[in-house]
């Protein structure tokens, strides 16, 4: 799940989940920095909260975003231990 529905205004996006067109819908974010993200997930693993996005966009505007994004664990499959 990449969306949820919030109160008021665009939906709250996953951004642990979500692809660069579902990114885009954040304010502030286009392709450019929707990109950045998705690239930063992939090099090092989910975000841990909505503040680490700092990393990637700047303390300002993951401030800005700290209302419209959430995040999700992402399911690792883990093996049984063998006997």
């Amino acid at each position: 799940m990449a969306f949820a529905a919030a109160k008021d205004g665009p939906a709250l996006v996953d951004i642990n989940h979500a692809d660069s067109a579902q990114l885009r819908a954040l304010r502030g974010i286009g392709e450019k920095r929707a990109a950045a993200i998705v690239a930063f997930r992939a090099a090092h693993g989910p975000f841990p909260g909505p503040a680490s996005l700092a990393a990637v966009v700047g303390p300002k505007m993951a401030l800005s975003l700290r209302e419209r994004v959430v995040v999700s664990a992402i399911s690792q499959r883990v093996s049984p231990p063998r006997p």
